[in-house]
């Protein structure tokens, strides 16, 4: 056995079962699942036992009061058996082939630390997903890393000594925990991308809120900082983080957040989701300006669909 998956549960609900199963339905099959359940709410450590009683490669791990995920992934990462990590959310589906493309790769590149994979943002049906690239090679994931994360956290498989190396994942960096830790491995690992899609991503807008966004990107400057500046103690980084933030525009950072989600949703068939969001975010970035996104995309989708249509007319010709 080469692998853990390790899967951290809080208030998951039902895409729960989805995403057990995407791992139980593995091509391969020599692998134990570690679930940490973080003092969820919702039921979900009633999924997680009845998945368990059924299948002994699940181990479940039950908080009684919540820590968080950073302390959560830092418990798997040292209860691991393996020396291999698959990271799993709770509300994705790795495709059938995930675990085994991911072995044989690090097996054959033992210079690899970690490495991630294309994905399907999950459309309302699989005829609506849509394919998301990264840079590949190790080079370009690197100098691409110090703009932006592009190695996507559930893709990824990681060697779980190397990770431990570096102290894991560190809290300070919530909700940019796994980028603080891509960029500190790629100071001494080469990392990767595997060129095809392993994973269906989920767009769950129902606890999604604008000012975790807005919080979020303080903490990937914060994570920026304490890559291009080693020499700095935190609390410089953190003075740096603070001057960047402040100069963001916020509204119209949460108005591009707003829009793109929204545009996203409804390439993938869900234009009521992307409605609902408009609507929850109308107190955040204004109703005018949430009416003036909507506008703008209902007339964009428009706009597609006559284009289709002309082609489509075209055909029957």
């Amino acid at each position: 056995m080469k692998i853990t998956v390790l899967l951290p549960v809080y208030n998951a609900g039902h895409p729960l079962k989805r995403a057990i199963e995407s791992i139980l339905n593995q091509d391969h099959t020599d692998f134990e699942f570690l679930i940490i359940d973080d003092s969820s709410t919702d039921g979900s450590a009633d999924i997680i036992v009845r998945y368990a009683k059924s299948d002994s490669r699940i181990q479940p791990i039950f908080h009684h009061k919540n820590s968080g995920l950073s302390d959560t992934l830092n418990e798997g990462l040292r209860m691991a058996g393996c020396e291999l990590i698959a990271r799993m959310d709770q509300d994705d589906e790795s495709l059938p082939h995930r675990l085994r493309i991911q072995c044989r790769y690090l097996s054959t590149r033992p210079d690899v630390a970690a490495v991630g994979s294309f994905v399907f943002y999950m459309g309302t049906s699989t005829d609506r997903d849509r394919l998301i690239r990264f840079p590949v090679s190790s080079g370009e994931i690197a100098r691409t890393l110090a703009e932006y994360n592009c190695i996507f956290h559930p893709t990824v498989m990681m060697r779980r000594e190397a990770v431990l190396a570096f102290g894991g994942y560190r809290s300070e960096f919530k909700n940019a925990e796994d980028y603080d830790l891509w960029l500190r491995m790629s100071r001494q690992y080469q990392l990767g991308n595997i060129p095809i899609a392993l994973l269906r991503y989920r767009f769950s807008v129902s606890g999604m809120t604008l000012g975790r966004k807005w919080e979020q990107l303080y903490y990937v400057f914060l994570a920026q900082a304490a890559h291009h500046n080693d020499r700095f103690e935190m609390a410089d980084c953190e003075k740096w983080a603070r001057e960047k933030h402040a100069s963001i525009d916020r509204v119209g950072f949460l108005a591009h957040v707003a829009e793109h989600t929204a545009e996203e949703l409804i390439s993938l068939g869900d234009t009521f989701q992307a409605i609902r969001l408009l609507y929850r975010f109308s107190g955040e970035i204004g109703k005018q300006k949430a009416a003036s996104i909507g506008w703008h995309l209902y007339r964009r989708r428009l706009e597609i669909w006559r284009n289709q249509c002309d082609e489509w007319r075209k055909m029957l010709k």
